[in-house]
């Protein structure tokens, strides 16, 4: 009289992790970190390099207390 209900069998419904996506993300945060880096490196040799062109202008240009003065 009753038929029986068919039972849907489904594999592993829980995601699988492979070693791929968590040495991507590793490769990531490593890349990110890498910019950082080098931003704060060029963001320091600029400094440096403005620095000394400072200098060499203001050695061409010789000033006292902020007034220009005539070089001998």
């Amino acid at each position: 009289m009753y038929m029986k209900k068919k039972t849907v069998r489904r594999g592993n419904t829980k995601p699988v992790r492979s070693q791929k996506a968590g040495s991507k993300n590793w490769l990531v945060m490593v890349k990110s970190w890498m910019f950082v880096v080098m931003f704060a490196l060029m963001l320091g040799i600029g400094t440096i390099i403005g620095t000394y062109i400072n200098q060499q202008v203001n050695m061409s240009s010789p000033a006292v207390a902020g007034v220009q003065i005539e070089a001998q």
